[in-house]
C-alpha cells in the first residue's frame, strides 16, 4: 500500500476543491506541502505563488475570490508568518471573501499548549485568529486533514462568505500513512455548489409589492456583485423603470452609463433612495455608508417598504425593518422575481422621476468634468488620471482603487461599466491593498486588463510586491498619484482644527516611484500632466511587464477631494453637500 505525507494529503484535498493557486512564502514547517506542490503541482494544475509578505498574499487571495468567484488559499508559517497574515484576513472578512488560511506550528510537543515553556516561534494561532474569521480549527491527527479541509471550504462559502483558518502542526504534515485510509470528496458531494431558489410565498409577496409601487429603487451591495447578478438587476430595473443605486463596491453591476443608474455620491442617489415607495435591497446590510438605511438617505421606514435579498439570514432587518425577506443567491432570486413581475404587469414607461434625477446627475457630472478639463496643468489633479484611464482601457478592464483621498477622486471619476470590474477595500479601508489586489485579479482573470490607481502613501505599504509581479510575469499597471503626503489625514486635520497650514506628521520624503519600479524589473514612467498619461499607458502596455507610472498630483488640491460629504455623513448622520 502506498504511503503519503500529510503535506501531500493536504495538496490532494486542495486539488479536489479545484484550487488553482497556493500563496505561500516557503518555510520549513510545511516543507512536505512544498515538496508535494513541486512534484504534483503541474499534474493537479496548482501553482505556488510566493509573495514578499503574508498580508499581501492574503490581499491577493481576497481579490482573486472576487474576480474568480471561488475560494483562494494562503499559507503561513508558525510565529511571524501567521501574525503577518492577520491584517489581510481581517480585510477579507470585512469584504466577505472566502479565503482559506492554513498556518503551521512547529512540532506538537512545543506548540501552543506549551508556550509557557519558552518554545521558539510558538503562537496561540487559534486564539488570535478566531475573532477575525468565520471559523478556525486545528488538525490533531493525520487522517483528519480531509475532514478539516472540507469543513473550512463549507464554512467559507456558506451564507455570507468569509475567511477561515486551519492550524496544522508540522509533525502531522511530515507524518506518513496509507493513502487508501482516507476519503477525499469532490465539493458537490458534501456542500451546496448550486444556489438555492427563494421561498415561493416570499417571492410572490415581493412581486406584489414591486408591481403595486409607483416608483422602485433597486439598491445593490457586494452580495449582488458576488452572485454575478448584473443581467438580472438590469432586466428587472428596465422592466419596472426602477432607479438603480449601488454601494461603492458594487458599482459596475449595471454600467454607470446606463440611464437608470445613479452615482453613489451624487444627490440623485439620495433622491432615488429616499423617494422610492419600495426599496429592493440586494446583497447589502445597509451599513454605515448607507446611513444604516435610515433617513435622510433613505425614506421613513414606517412609510417606505423594504424587500431584502441576502445569502445570510442574520442580515435581514439588521438596520431597518424589512417587509419581505428572501434568503438565497441574488442572481437566482432576481431571475425568479423578474418572471413573477412579468406575470403581473406590462413593461413600464420611463418614470418621470428618472428624468428628474438625471438632470441633477448630469449637471453634477458636468461640474466634475469642467474641474479637470485642463490637461496641461502641472501638477495634475487625480481626477484627470481617472478620466484618461476611462478612455484608454477597455470596458471590461479590472480597476483597483487604493489610498485615502485617491479613492475619493477615483469614486467620482472612474466609470465602471461591467460587473466585478472594480476592486476596493470598501468595508475596511485597508491601505496598501492596491498592488496585491491587482496581482490577485490578474491571476484570476489573465485575459483582462488590470490596472490600479493608488496614492503614494498606500503604495508604500506593499511596494515590495512589484518583485512578485515581475517574477510571476503579471503585467499589471499601477498609476501612483503622488502628493508626497498622507493626504486624507491632512483633510481630517483641516476638518478638526480649521487650519490651512502647519500640517503635522503627514509629509513624505521625495520618492521617484517609477525609478524604484525599474530597479525591481518593472517598466517605469514619470508624468506631470494629464496630457502625458495616454502615451505612458501605451508604452507600459507595450512593455509586457508590470508597470508603474509616477504621476505628480497637486498636493494642495488633493486635500479637498470631491465626495468628502459621504464620509462625514456616515459618521454624523447629517448630509451636507
Amino acid at each position: 500500500m502506498a504511503q503519503i505525507t500529510g503535506g501531500e494529503l493536504l495538496v490532494r484535498c486542495l486539488h479536489a476543491e479545484g484550487v488553482r493557486y497556493v500563496h505561500a512564502i516557503t518555510d520549513g514547517t510545511y516543507m512536505m506541502v512544498l515538496e508535494a506542490l513541486e512534484r504534483l503541482g503541474k499534474k493537479f494544475g496548482i501553482e505556488l505563488i510566493v509573495p514578499r509578505h503574508e498580508a499581501a498574499a492574503a490581499h491577493a487571495c481576497d481579490a482573486y475570490t472576487r474576480c474568480a468567484g471561488k475560494p483562494a488559499v494562503v499559507m503561513a508559517c508558525a510565529g511571524p508568518g501567521a501574525a503577518n497574515l492577520i491584517a489581510g484576513l481581517m480585510c477579507a472578512e470585512a469584504e466577505g471573501s472566502p479565503v482559506i488560511a492554513i498556518t503551521t506550528t512547529r512540532r506538537s510537543a512545543i506548540s501552543d499548549s506549551y508556550v509557557h515553556q519558552g518554545g521558539m516561534q510558538v503562537s496561540r494561532h487559534l486564539v488570535f485568529f478566531k475573532p477575525a474569521l468565520k471559523w478556525n480549527g486545528k488538525v490533531d491527527h493525520w487522517d483528519r486533514i480531509p475532514d478539516m479541509v472540507r469543513h473550512a471550504f463549507r464554512v467559507a462559502t456558506s451564507g455570507r462568505p468569509g475567511p477561515v483558518h486551519i492550524l496544522i502542526p508540522e509533525d502531522i504534515l511530515n507524518a506518513r500513512d496509507e493513502e487508501a485510509g482516507v476519503q477525499i470528496w469532490k465539493p458537490e458531494k458534501y456542500r451546496l455548489t448550486e444556489s438555492m431558489p427563494g421561498d415561493r410565498a416570499a417571492l410572490e409577496q415581493a412581486a406584489d409589492l414591486l408591481v403595486a409601487a409607483d416608483f422602485v429603487n433597486i439598491h445593490c451591495g457586494n452580495g449582488a456583485e458576488r452572485s454575478g447578478a448584473a443581467k438580472e438587476v438590469q432586466n428587472l430595473a428596465e422592466y419596472l423603470s426602477a432607479a438603480v443605486t449601488n454601494t461603492i463596491r458594487a458599482r459596475g453591476i449595471v454600467s454607470d452609463e446606463h440611464e437608470l443608474v445613479f452615482h453613489p455620491t451624487c444627490l440623485s442617489r439620495i433622491m432615488a433612495n429616499s423617494q422610492a415607495d419600495v426599496v429592493l435591497a440586494v446583497g447589502t446590510r445597509l451599513g454605515e455608508l448607507n446611513m444604516w438605511g435610515q433617513p435622510p438617505m433613505f425614506g421613513d421606514p414606517q412609510k417606505q417598504r423594504l424587500i431584502q435579498i441576502d445569502t445570510e439570514p442574520t442580515h435581514m432587518g439588521l438596520n431597518r425593518p424589512v417587509d419581505v425577506a428572501l434568503v438565497g443567491d441574488a442572481k437566482k432570486i432576481l431571475s425568479q422575481m423578474f418572471e413573477a413581475v412579468k406575470e403581473r404587469t406590462q413593461k413600464r414607461e420611463t418614470h418621470s422621476k428618472i428624468a428628474e434625477f438625471r438632470v441633477v446627475q448630469d449637471d453634477w457630472l458636468k461640474e466634475l468634468d469642467e474641474a479637470v478639463s485642463d490637461r496641461e496643468r502641472a501638477p495634475m489633479l487625480t481626477g484627470q488620471i481617472l478620466k484618461v484611464c476611462n478612455e484608454f482601457f477597455p470596458d471590461d478592464a479590472i480597476m483597483v482603487m487604493d489610498g485615502g483621498n485617491t479613492t475619493l477622486w477615483s469614486i467620482h471619476y472612474h466609470v465602471p461599466r461591467t460587473q466585478r470590474s472594480l476592486i476596493y477595500s470598501m468595508n475596511y479601508g485597508h491601505l496598501g491593498t492596491g498592488l496585491p489586489y491587482a496581482i490577485g485579479a490578474k491571476l484570476a482573470r489573465p485575459d483582462k486588463s488590470v490596472y490600479c490607481v493608488t496614492g503614494d502613501s498606500a503604495f508604500g505599504f506593499n511596494i515590495q510586491e512589484l518583485e512578485t509581479a515581475v517574477r510571476h510575469k503579471l503585467p499589471v499597471i499601477i498609476i501612483v498619484a503622488v502628493d508626497g503626503a498622507y493626504g486624507m489625514e491632512k483633510s481630517a486635520q483641516r476638518r478638526a482644527f480649521g487650519r490651512e497650514a502647519d500640517w503635522f506628521g503627514h509629509d513624505h520624503a521625495p520618492v521617484r516611484y517609477d525609478q524604484v519600479a525599474m530597479a525591481m524589473g518593472c517598466h517605469g514612467e514619470y508624468v506631470q500632466k494629464a496630457s502625458e498619461i495616454q502615451s505612458a499607458l501605451e508604452r507600459s502596455v507595450d512593455s509586457g511587464k508590470p508597470a508603474v507610472i509616477h504621476a505628480d498630483v497637486d498636493p494642495v488640491a488633493n486635500v479637498d477631494p470631491p465626495g468628502e460629504w459621504l464620509w462625514v455623513a456616515a459618521r454624523t448622520g447629517k448630509i451636507e453637500m
